[in-house]
């Protein structure tokens, strides 16, 4: 059977606005943000094509950057979903190698209390550029290897970090450690494994 050609093939710019739809504040007479925005630019590509509302994996269930970003482009997040380290690697061109594992990090401002880690800032006042390249060298330089596991950092965009782990028996099944953006004042989590498989707590 012959395979089947496109008569002609596009070019398109997918334009991603990651959470502008935000949600309603009282102060804005419960419109958001975007509705009271002056957006005569997103107004006139708006009226200039097709508009509609879509769920990005399906409905009620709410998309992350990245698996919106992986729905967007066609693969089942389900399915294709490799987790937000892996992503942010190869978004910056990091290498990775069967067995590496891949986090992605933040660099933030914590504040010790009572022999606990407090998140003041989780974004660290979006640190970037050389301030950010500066704490990474000093990373790979005081934190080489833990328990034969080599520890590598790579700098992202602004307060983003890579740590990538390189060695044996480890796995990517592993909790996050972030309390979330709403959890601003609560403590760093501890990172446990996902699963009872001697890898992942060791990864842990």
């Amino acid at each position: 059977m012959p395979k089947w050609k496109p008569k002609q093939t596009y070019r398109a710019i997918i334009l991603i606005q990651d959470g502008v739809g935000d949600r309603p504040v009282p102060e804005l007479r419960n419109h958001t943000p975007l509705e009271i925005a002056n957006k005569p630019n997103m107004d006139y590509i708006a009226s200039e094509g097709i508009t509609g509302l879509m769920d990005p994996i399906e409905p009620g269930v709410r998309p992350g950057t990245d698996t919106g970003h992986i729905a967007l482009f066609g693969y089942d997040p389900y399915k294709y979903y490799p987790g937000r380290g892996p992503l942010e690697a190869a978004g910056i061109g990091v290498k990775l190698y069967p067995g590496d594992v891949a986090i992605r990090c933040n660099i933030a401002t914590v504040e010790e209390r009572n022999g606990k880690l407090i998140v003041i800032d989780r974004r660290a006042g979006r640190i970037r550029g050389e301030y950010v390249r500066e704490l990474v060298k000093t990373l790979n330089e005081e934190i080489k290897e833990i328990d034969g596991v080599k520890i590598e950092f790579y700098p992202a965009t602004e307060h983003r970090v890579v740590l990538v782990l390189k060695g044996k028996d480890l796995s990517p099944r592993i909790s996050d450690s972030d309390p979330g953006t709403a959890m601003e004042g609560n403590p760093v989590k501890e990172v446990k494994p996902l699963d009872n498989t001697e890898e992942a707590k060791r990864t842990a």
